[in-house]
């Protein structure tokens, strides 16, 4: 049986979500109403296992309202707790419908050490069958354990631990709520027995300013005669780079070829994902509109990324470099 460590210290950052609501005099939930102190005083951690847990209350807010600047501040706290020897770990309990992007813009942005480890809940805390505090008992065992150690910043969702590259947001209510549809779970939590069958792969992290902003950068999701005005509203709004949500293998309708070249003319990064849950893009047609002609008029193809990852990765490239975008991208989600 894998134990934690004597006098293991994690600590607990807790920003809102479902995972930290109340009820609401509506009848509906007030999401992120508790703090941090009042959830992890209903935790339950498996008998012996020795670790010593700080809460710190960072945030009181759904998910849907967590902002660029609200991950910067999260980067700086896990950053400054990186720097203390004696961290092991982190927990971040979080609103699940933006989860998985705070995960991945952390686990790019930040060493592989300490452990990070996020999540949340599909049910509140009051509601009959929550997995509210099992979640957090089991991230906190993930958080602490010799076995996470490099594995980079993780999710911990209905006893799976997944990678934060992959791992998606699967169903909006039922407790499996996490998957991550390519690859699979990295292992599993079963009370204190934790167990890691894949390692993944990782880039190099990306260095960041302390006082960097990141810049804004838009998704225009492709679909059946989208109007290529989109990307021109985006880029008038102010929109510093472009991330396509591609129809396929990677394609627009083909009159968004008469936009583009002009924006990617100007400086502004445009890049292309696939929609679809599984496989990437990829240049296997010729045609106005495909992957190839994107690729000849200035378009990064990210292959094995959702959007709103390569959005994120995007920003904080933007974020940390004054050149060109292009290469660093196509090797930040290599």
């Amino acid at each position: 049986m894998t134990r934690a460590r004597t006098s293991t210290r994690v600590v607990v950052l807790t920003t809102g979500g479902t995972i930290a609501s109340s009820p609401d005099d509506s009848g509906r939930n007030r999401s992120g109403a508790l703090q941090g102190d009042v959830l992890m005083s209903r935790v339950s951690l498996p008998e012996g296992a020795a670790i010593d847990v700080e809460v710190r209350s960072l945030l009181q807010k759904p998910s849907n309202a967590i902002t660029r600047d609200d991950l910067m501040r999260l980067r700086q706290e896990c950053q400054a707790l990186a720097e203390s020897s004696d961290v092991a770990g982190i927990v971040i309990t979080h609103g699940t419908d933006t989860l998985e992007e705070t995960a991945y813009f952390l686990d790019i942005t930040l060493p592989a050490s300490p452990t990070i480890v996020l999540t949340g809940s599909q049910r509140a805390p009051h509601e009959p069958g929550t997995d509210a505090f099992r979640n957090i008992a089991d991230a906190v065992m993930v958080a602490a354990s010799e076995e996470a150690r490099g594995l980079g910043t993780l999710v911990v969702f209905n006893q799976s631990i997944f990678s934060a590259r992959q791992v998606r947001k699967v169903s909006s209510f039922q407790v499996n709520g996490f998957a991550a549809p390519e690859a699979g779970p990295l292992g599993y939590i079963d009370g204190a027995r934790i167990k890691i069958s894949v390692h993944p792969a990782r880039p190099e992290r990306l260095g960041l300013p302390a006082d960097a902003a990141l810049p804004r950068v838009d998704i225009l999701p492709a679909y059946l005669d989208a109007s290529p005005a989109l990307l021109e509203a985006a880029v008038a709004g102010g929109a510093a780079g472009l991330v396509i949500d591609g129809l396929g293998r990677g394609h627009v309708p083909p009159d968004w070829l008469d936009v583009i070249p002009r924006i990617t003319a100007r400086g502004i990064p445009v890049a292309i994902v696939s929609s679809c849950p599984t496989g990437p893009v990829h240049a296997s047609y010729e045609f106005m509109g495909s992957l190839a002609s994107l690729e000849s008029a200035g378009v990064i193809a990210v292959p094995d990324l959702s959007a709103r990852k390569a959005r994120l990765a995007l920003s904080a490239l933007l974020a940390s470099t004054k050149g060109e975008v292009a290469a660093p991208l196509r090797t930040l989600t290599a």
